[in-house]
């Protein structure tokens, strides 16, 4: 993929003196950095649509957190397919690699215009030995992380396709909510593709899924808006198994 010209205008801007780093955020990867934002030389970064934060490969130099805004993380794979690991948000961390010490693994893209807070490594390192607030917050994101990704590799080896789906629109349901938006309607940010990348699905298999449960009532599409209609129903499918077999899966090196 090549970048965009919108990469090379990038707004990067030095936060001043009083202002909010987190206003809005109710869900921070690291909290205690709201307490200490102030006495770190975080750097607002504004992304336009489209516009790369990293690419796999890179320099690994920083950490981020998410301002506002979503993006996607993914491994670009030799023939140009992708596979999408993740959509940080409000609040999410970005730049593990930097603390391991490893160039980028991802490719982090915006598909909306989002800004990121950027804070140096060597920064980021002083601020933990100042603060053991600060280093056991980033225990426990790690071990949230791993928990997530334990997660996701069950519902991609052990959820049938519906399952996914539903599960999929719970938690964008919850993280809005979390942002103080609806829980019921909202735009998704990421196309079908996308999904279908994240959830080990094809294209298709999402789009057809996503017009049956249209079709049954339990939610409303019109392109990328949704809205859950039937949230009890859609729930059942999200928490069990589906009565037949749905042969939408793919093996993960397809969906990539």
């Amino acid at each position: 993929m090549t970048e965009t010209h919108a990469d090379a205008v990038d707004n990067v801007t030095r936060l001043a003196g009083n202002r909010p780093l987190y206003d809005g955020c109710q869900q921070l990867a690291l909290p205690s950095l709201a307490q200490a934002d102030l006495a770190m030389p975080w750097t607002a970064r504004r992304m336009r649509r489209g516009t790369y934060l990293h690419r796999a490969g890179m320099p690994a130099s920083a950490v981020y957190v998410v301002r506002f805004g979503c993006l996607k993380s993914s491994i670009p794979g030799d023939s140009g397919e992708e596979l999408v690991l993740d959509f940080p948000m409000r609040g999410d961390l970005i730049g593990a690699d930097a603390l391991a010490g490893q160039p980028c693994a991802t490719d982090v893209i915006a598909l909306e215009d989002s800004e990121v807070l950027v804070l140096p490594l060597a920064d980021f390192e002083e601020a933990c030995t100042r603060s053991p607030s600060l280093r056991q917050d980033l225990n426990r994101h790690f071990g949230a992380a791993l928990r997530k990704e334990r997660e996701h590799l069950k519902r991609l080896g052990g959820m049938r396709a519906a399952q996914r789906v539903a599960r999929f629109l719970f938690e964008l349901s919850t993280r809005y909510a979390s942002f103080g938006q609806s829980s019921r309607a909202f735009y998704l940010r990421m196309s079908r593709a996308e999904i279908g990348s994240y959830l080990g699905l094809t294209l298709e298999s999402v789009s057809r899924l996503l017009s049956r449960l249209h079709d049954d009532g339990l939610i409303k599409v019109n392109l990328r808006q949704v809205e859950l209609l039937d949230v009890d129903a859609l729930r059942a499918i999200a928490i069990g198994p589906e009565p037949k077999q749905q042969p939408d899966s793919v093996p993960l090196q397809a969906a990539a």
